[in-house]
C-alpha cells in the first residue's frame, strides 16, 4: 500500500508539473489489433520525440487493446509498440498542435512474429480472467486444471457459472443461459447438450467467454446471457500440431486422447482435430417423496427411492477445415464439425411406499432401467470474409447446415413385493423407442463500417429454419406380450423460422466510449402433434435493445454500465408434449403451450488498475419458464415434471474479481459473487413468494517451482440457491494439479485431482401443493487424471475462433 501511495503522489506531481509548464496539453489514444482485427491486450507502447528519439512516456494497452497518453505537450512524436508474440511496430511521425485536444492514432496493426513465437509464447501467460466491455474471458488453456476434464466438469469450475448433471446452466443465479461453441448455438436439448459437453475434452478448449449482457450483434436468446466455448485452432506458419493422451479413474476408468494438426502458408490454412473420450461412471441418488391430499396438511404417505446410475460414455469428435486467401482482401473457408457417440446406462432402483402416520410398509419394488443412447452430430459451414480496407471496413457471410440425430432405446422392468395384507401391483415392463431428428439451416451476414469522428457502425442479418421430429413409441407388457401404449406414445413435428436484423453504433471520444444497438427478431413457430391431430402456430416480432457506456478516468480507474433486453424461448424439447419415463414412478413431459420469457438486465462495473473488477447487477424476468411438480391424475403415486410459465423473477447481485501476485512464484485469481433470487409464483387463488440468498466463491492459485515444475490449487463454494420451486443446498469442491515441462518445453506431464474431499454433492428440496421432494445426488466427481501432451512444429500455437451463424439454436434442441 505505501508503494501504491507513493506512485499515486508521484504521478500527481508529474501531471501538475506538466500542466504548469505546457501552454496546451494533449491526449493521444489508439488501439492495438492483430491481423484478424481482434484486439491485442496488455502490450507495451512507448512515445518518442522525433527530435533525438528521446523517450517521452510509456503505456500499456488494456484488456480491449486501447491505450492512452495523457497531458502531452505540443510537438512531433512517434510511437513504438512492443509485444512478445508480434513484430515491433512503429507509427508514422505525427505532430500535436496546441489547438488539438485529442489525437487518435486509430487501430494499429501488429503482425505476428512467427520466428520469435517459438521461443517466447510459452512464457507469456495470460491472466486466468480478463474483463472486456461486454464479457468475461476465462483463459482455460493456461490452467493445468483444464486437462483431464470434460467440458461439463470444466464449466462447473467457472466463476459465476452453475451447471447441473442434466446440462442446465445458469449465470450468477439466473437460469436460461445459452451455450455456444466457437460462436455457434448448439441446438440441443439439456440432456443432449450435457452429452456433448461430456464428450468435449478440455484439452481442446482455448477459452470460455461469459456474456451476462451480450450486445445487439448476438442472438437475443438466452435470458441469463451467453456462454461461448472457444476451441483451439492453430495460426502459426508451416506444419505444426500437438498430440495428447490422458488416463485416470473416478469410480471407473477414464481414458482420452486427441490429435491436433495444422498447416498454414500465406494463402492457405488447413486444420484438423480429432479426440476420443472414454468414461465409466457411477452416480448415487436418493429421493424421498411426501404425498399430500391438501396443501399444508400432514402427508398421507411417502416413498423412499435409492438408485445407482452406471453410464458408460464413448465419444468421438472431429473438426476439419480449410481457409483460402483469394487475395489480401478476400478469404473463403469451409468447415465440418461433428461427433458421434453412445451413452448406455444401467440403473437399478429400489422404492418403498409407507403410510406416514403408522410408518407401515405398503409395498416395495425393484426396477432395472437400461437405456442405450447414441447420437450423431454434424455441422457443415461455408464462410466468406471481404476486407474493403485496412481500417475495419468488412463484410462476413456464413452459411450453416446442422444435422443432429439421437436415439434412446429404453427398457424398465419392475418387480413388486407383497407386504402384509396389501396387494401390490403386478410386475410390469415398459419398452421405449425415443428418436430425435433435427435439421437446422442458417444464413448470416455481418457488415462493419468505420465512420468519421470515431464512429463505428455494425449491421447484419440472420435467418434460421429449424425442423425437429420426435416419433416416440412405448410398449407395455400385457399377458406376456408387448403391446403399444397409445396413451404415452406420440409423434411430434416442430418447425421454427426466425428472421433477425441488427444495428450497432459505437463511438469513442476523450475518456468515454459507448455502444448502442438494437436487434429485431421475427419468430414463427408451427407444431404438429400428429398422434392427437393437434396443430399450434404462433408468430410475433420483438425489438431487443442493448447499450454500453464506459468512462476511463485514467489507467487505474474505469467505470462501465450496460443494459440489454433478452428472450428465453422454450427449448424444442420443452415444447414437445410426449413423456419420458425416468422410472416407473416418475416421468417428464413437455408443454406445447409455453410462451417465451423476457428479461431486462442491468450491470454497473468498476475496474481498478485494469484488473480488479467490482460489478453490480439487476435483472427482472417475466413469464419465467421452469419445471413444476405434480401427481399423475390416473395414479397419484406417480409424479411428473412439466415446464410451465410460472410467474416473475428478480435477481440482485454483486461480484468482485481480484487477480493477485503474492510473490514472484505465487499468483492467484479470486472471485466472489453474492446474489438474491426472488420468485413470485401465482398458484390458484394465492401468490407464492420464494426468496433465497447465495454466496459463491472461487479461487485459482498457481505456484511456480524450480526446474519447470508448477502446482495449481483451486476450489469453489456455493452456499445454496433458489431456482423456481426448488432450493439447492450448499456444495463445493477443492481440486489441485501438478505439472512438469520438459523436452525444451514442448512436452508437458500433468496430474490433476478433482473434488479431493468429495464435497460436490447436490442436496435439494422441491415443494408443490400436493407433493414435496427431498433429494440428494452424489456424482462421480472425485477423479485423478494423468495427462501427457506434446507439441511439434514449434511451441504452442496461438489460437483463433471461427464463429458461424448456427450456434444460437442448437442449445434449444
Amino acid at each position: 500500500m505505501p508503494y501504491i501511495l507513493r506512485y499515486l503522489l508521484s504521478l500527481l506531481w508529474i501531471c501538475t508539473l506538466f500542466t504548469s509548464q505546457a501552454q496546451k496539453a494533449n491526449h493521444i489514444k489508439g488501439q492495438t489489433v492483430g491481423e484478424d482485427k481482434q484486439a491485442i491486450p496488455y502490450v507495451s507502447i512507448s512515445l518518442y520525440h522525433v527530435n533525438g528519439g528521446i523517450l517521452a512516456s510509456t503505456a500499456h494497452s488494456d484488456s480491449t487493446g486501447n491505450f492512452r497518453f495523457t497531458n502531452t505537450k505540443a510537438g512531433s512524436y512517434f510511437i513504438k509498440v512492443k509485444s512478445l508474440t508480434h513484430q515491433d511496430t512503429f507509427s508514422p511521425h505525427f505532430r500535436l498542435d496546441e489547438h488539438f485536444d485529442e489525437y487518435d492514432l486509430g487501430k494499429i496493426l501488429l503482425l505476428q512474429n512467427n520466428a520469435y513465437l517459438a521461443e517466447v509464447v510459452v512464457e507469456r501467460k495470460k491472466q486466468f480472467i480478463e474483463q472486456q466491455q461486454d464479457k468475461l474471458v476465462f483463459n482455460i488453456e493456461n490452467s493445468m486444471l483444464a486437462d483431464g476434464n470434460n467440458g461439463l466438469e470444466l464449466l462447473s469450475k467457472i466463476p459465476g457459472v452453475a451447471v447441473d448433471e442434466n446440462g442446465t446452466l445458469s449465470i450468477k443465479g439466473k437460469s436460461g443461459a445459452t451455450v455456444m461453441i466457437n460462436g455457434k448455438i448448439t441446438y440441443l436439448s439439456a440432456d443432449q447438450l450435457a452429452n456433448l459437453l461430456r464428450s468435449t475434452s478440455s484439452m481442446d478448449i482455448n477459452k470460455i467467454e461469459v456474456m451476462s449482457n451480450p450486445n445487439a450483434k448476438q442472438d437475443a436468446a438466452g435470458s441469463a446471457g451467453i456462454i461461448n466455448i472457444v476451441l483451439k485452432k492453430g495460426l502459426k506458419q508451416g506444419f505444426n500440431g500437438s498430440v495428447s493422451a490422458n488416463a485416470g479413474a473416478g469410480r471407473g476408468a477414464h481414458l482420452g486422447g486427441s490429435l491436433n494438426l495444422n498447416y498454414r502458408t500465406e494463402k492457405i490454412n488447413v486444420f484438423g482435430i480429432y479426440n476420443q473420450y472414454f468414461q465409466n461412471l457411477k452416480y448415487y441418488n436418493s429421493l424421498t417423496r411426501y404425498f399430500y391430499t391438501d396443501q399444508g396438511s400432514v402427508p398421507e404417505s411417502y416413498s423412499q427411492q435409492e438408485n445407482s446410475i452406471q453410464p458408460k460414455l464413448r465419444s468421438n469428435n472431429f473438426r476439419v477445415g480449410i481457409d483460402y486467401s483469394i487475395n489480401p482482401k478476400q478469404t473463403i473457408g469451409f468447415l465440418i464439425n461433428g461427433g458421434f457417440g453412445k451413452y448406455p446406462k444401467y440403473e437399478p432402483t429400489t422404492n418403498s411406499f409407507r403410510n406416514f402416520n403408522t410408518d407401515n410398509l405398503v409395498w416395495s419394488s425393484t426396477t432395472i432401467t437400461e437405456g442405450k443412447e447414441r447420437w450423431r452430430d454434424l455441422l457443415y459451414n461455408v464462410n466468406y470474409n471481404l476486407k474493403l480496407n485496412d481500417k475495419g471496413h468488412e463484410l462476413k457471410i456464413d452459411l450453416d447446415l446442422v444435422d443432429h440425430y439421437s436415439r434412446m432405446d429404453q427398457q424398465l422392468n419392475t418387480v413388486y413385493n407383497n407386504v402384509g395384507a396389501s396387494t401390490p401391483p403386478a410386475s410390469s415392463s415398459r419398452i421405449g423407442d425415443i428418436p430425435s431428428d433435427n435439421k437446422v439451416y442458417v444464413a448470416k451476414l455481418d457488415y462493419t463500417l468505420p465512420l468519421p469522428k470515431e464512429y463505428n457502425l455494425e449491421a447484419g442479418w440472420k435467418s434460421s429454419y429449424v425442423r425437429t421430429e420426435n416419433d416416440l413409441h412405448y410398449d407395455t407388457l400385457q399377458n406376456d406380450q408387448y403391446v403399444p401404449d397409445l396413451g404415452t406414445s406420440n409423434h411430434f413435428i416442430y418447425k421454427e423460422t426466425i428472421h433477425a436484423g441488427y444495428l450497432n453504433l459505437s463511438k469513442s471520444w476523450h475518456k468515454f466510449s459507448t455502444q448502442i444497438g438494437v436487434r429485431g427478431e421475427h419468430t414463427r413457430t408451427r407444431s404438429h402433434q400428429i398422434t392427437l391431430n393437434e396443430q399450434f402456430e404462433r408468430s410475433y416480432f420483438k425489438l431487443f435493445p442493448a447499450a454500453f457506456f464506459t468512462y476511463t478516468a485514467n489507467d487505474n480507474h474505469k467505470v462501465q454500465t450496460s443494459y440489454s433486453y433478452r428472450v428465453q424461448r422454450p427449448s424444442f424439447w420443452d415444447l414437445n408434449p410426449f413423456r419420458v419415463y425416468t422410472d416407473p414412478f416418475s416421468y417428464a413431459e413437455g408443454n406445447s403451450n409455453l410462451n417465451p420469457a423476457y428479461e431486462h438486465s442491468f450491470e454497473l462495473g468498476y475496474t481498478y488498475a485494469s484488473k480488479y473488477v467490482l460489478t453490480l447487477n439487476y435483472a427482472q424476468r417475466s413469464n419465467v419458464v421452469n419445471d413444476i411438480l405434480g401427481r399423475d391424475p390416473l395414479n397419484p403415486y406417480i409424479t411428473f415434471e412439466r415446464p410451465e410459465n410460472i410467474g416473475s423473477f428478480k435477481n440482485y447481485g454483486i461480484s468482485f474479481i481480484a487477480p493477485t501476485q503474492f510473490t514472484s512464484w505465487w499468483s492467484a485469481t479470486h472471485f466472489a459473487n453474492y446474489y438474491r433470487n426472488e420468485y413470485e409464483l401465482p398458484q390458484e387463488d394465492e401468490l407464492i413468494v420464494r426468496k433465497g440468498n447465495t454466496l459463491s466463491l472461487n479461487s485459482q492459485n498457481s505456484f511456480k517451482l524450480p526446474k519447470d515444475w508448477s502446482i495449481e490449487l483451486g476450489g469453489n463454494y456455493v452456499s445454496g440457491l433458489t431456482v423456481g420451486i426448488s432450493h439447492i443446498k450448499s456444495y463445493g469442491q477443492i481440486y489441485s494439479g501438478i505439472q512438469k515441462n520438459f523436452l525444451n518445453k514442448k512436452a508437458t506431464l500433468k496430474l490433476v485431482v478433482n473434488d479431493i474431499f468429495r464435497t460436490n454433492n447436490r442436496r435439494y428440496e422441491t415443494i408443490s401443493p400436493t407433493i414435496r421432494l427431498i433429494g440428494r445426488s452424489n456424482p462421480d466427481s472425485r477423479t485423478a487424471i494423468l495427462s501427457f501432451s506434446y507439441r511439434f512444429g514449434g511451441s504452442q500455437n496461438t489460437t483463433a475462433q471461427r464463429a458461424t451463424g448456427s450456434e444460437e439454436i442448437k442449445s434449444r434442441l
